[in-house]
């Protein structure tokens, strides 16, 4: 009875072990799991505050590609600091030409929204990221 019980046991483990390695983290973020936009996560959104914010994305997408790509060209830390220094300020202006755009309900969903590329990771690494997240 007790090698039973010892083997059910065992069993479990060896499960979930198999689960949590695979990313079994539960339902965090699940409405992200298909990286939708903010645009289809934040109530009532007009068309035109759709059309407005997909339009601000979209330069914003393009500005920092061009910032990611030149932080990548170089060595120099120094000029590593700069241009991220660079991309936070343009990341923070742009949460706040958003932020503009929505009503103060749409706005309170809109600060809590994750950001893309930290799922999974620990606090420490946040700013390994690569600067994008679900609504930029």
């Amino acid at each position: 009875m007790k090698t039973t019980a010892y083997l059910i046991t065992a069993f479990m483990m060896l499960t979930s072990l198999t689960v949590f390695a695979q990313g079994g983290r539960g339902n965090r973020n699940a409405s992200f799991n298909d990286r939708t936009t903010c645009t289809n996560v934040i109530p009532d959104l007009t068309q035109e505050q759709i059309r407005q914010i997909t339009s601000l994305e979209s330069a914003h997408k393009s500005q920092m590609d061009q910032l990611r790509n030149e932080r990548r060209s170089t060595r120099d830390n120094m000029t590593k600091d700069d241009v991220r220094a660079k991309m936070i300020q343009i990341r923070d202006a742009h949460r706040d030409q958003v932020k503009q755009l929505l009503t103060p309900e749409q706005q309170r969903v809109y600060e809590t929204l994750p950001y893309r590329g930290y799922e999974g990771r620990t606090p420490a690494n946040r700013s390994r990221g690569n600067g994008r997240n679900y609504c930029l």
